[in-house]
């Protein structure tokens, strides 16, 4: 299986700027950070820019951290604190603009846009919307650079009454408020406190304060990041430790392959698998007596179940109910897969035209 991978070569880069005296901006440094440079073409609203130059296959840059408030969302938009965020980015970052793009664990989602801070010179535009009330911070795991210091602005906006924050004038809802709301969808990220490392269901978001808020796609990511149950335990070690591992959606024969990551092997006899998380009409209820060894693979094999247009997902589901882990896309090709590397690692960035089914991820 041919994968892709990006080297750092942060040592090699520094040595280099010294030895012929190239002026870059200083950044803070993370380990899981990649640094690109790269010029502005035009901004499409608060938190989304296209570059003139593409990177990792793509000119479209989602910032990280923030989310602004919704310019066009399935038509309706959130007026003119929408319209206060794009033109501020627009102001920041003209067309032509030279700019440092730094990435983070996920370089990508399911989109294809680029994940990534904007740096101009030595400010943080990223930040920058949120200092000036702009933008609310908006951490999906496992990207986490910056975190402290984005809730430090967020926090400092809002007791200015900046922006989004004006009491006058506040923003009726927070952009993913509003978008569940247009979509008709109740919340679907589970929510941890960063600095207590405590996380609540997803309904309960508002339980968690805003610049402290840790977004999370299943319970097994809080899980894995560290976090525990606010006024709970977690879930028992046997759904811990699998993992949605491969997803083959366009095929003939589709698949979904589960990864047991445990040193145990597990029971997973009344395990679903199913495309809708609350429970569909085709879920698929996993045999009794089914066992997958340590380190080992489950394949559930299917056709015409997953959808090749408009995005679906892959839900693994206890018996009690609980989300073990989820997949989500927006699109797919044919013949290839959705992968995690390593095994029960991160998503790929990009699908596999050579997926390994029931064998490890390499």
């Amino acid at each position: 299986m041919a994968r892709l991978f990006t080297t750092r070569w942060t040592a090699l880069l520094i040595a280099f700027v010294f030895a012929v005296g190239i002026a870059l901006p200083v950044l803070p440094q993370a380990a899981s950070a990649a640094t690109y440079s790269a010029t502005i073409n035009r901004v499409v609203d608060g938190d989304t820019v296209y570059l003139k130059e593409q990177i990792l296959g793509t000119t479209s840059v989602r910032m990280l951290g923030i989310d602004t408030p919704e310019m066009y969302y399935n038509g309706p938009n959130q007026g003119q604190h929408a319209t206060d965020a794009s033109n501020y980015l627009k102001q920041l970052l003209p067309s032509g603009t030279t700019v440092t793009i730094v990435t983070d664990v996920e370089e990508k989602d399911g989109y294809g846009r680029l994940l990534a801070h904007v740096f101009k010179g030595s400010l943080d535009v990223n930040k920058e919307m949120v200092a000036k009330g702009h933008a609310v911070t908006y951490y999906i795991w496992p990207n986490m650079l910056y975190f402290t210091d984005y809730s430090a602005a967020v926090k400092s906006a809002r007791q200015a009454g900046l922006g989004i924050w004006n009491p006058s004038n506040p923003l009726a809802e927070l952009p993913f408020e509003f978008r569940l709301r247009i979509d008709g969808r109740a919340p679907d990220k589970y929510v941890g406190d960063y600095f207590t490392k405590k996380y609540v269901d997803p309904a309960n978001y508002n339980n968690v304060a805003v610049e402290n808020r840790v977004f999370f796609f299943t319970e097994q990511d809080a899980i894995t990041a560290g976090y525990t149950r606010q006024g709970g335990t977690t879930p028992p070690p046997a759904t811990t430790g699998l993992y949605i591992n491969e997803l083959l959606p366009n095929a003939s024969t589709e698949w979904v392959e589960i990864y047991n990551a445990t040193d145990s092997a597990v029971n997973i006899g009344g395990y679903k698998i199913d495309d809708i998380r609350t429970g569909g009409s085709a879920v698929y209820t996993i045999p009794a007596g089914t066992t997958i060894p340590a380190k080992g693979y489950y394949v559930w094999n299917t056709s015409s179940y997953f959808n090749n247009t408009g995005g679906d997902e892959a839900n693994l589901i206890a018996p009690d109910g609980t989300v073990v882990d989820t997949y989500k896309y927006t699109t797919t090709s044919s013949g290839k897969s959705f992968y995690r590397y390593p095994d029960g690692g991160a998503w790929s960035a990009a699908m596999d035209a050579t997926p390994t089914k029931g064998a490890s991820n390499q």
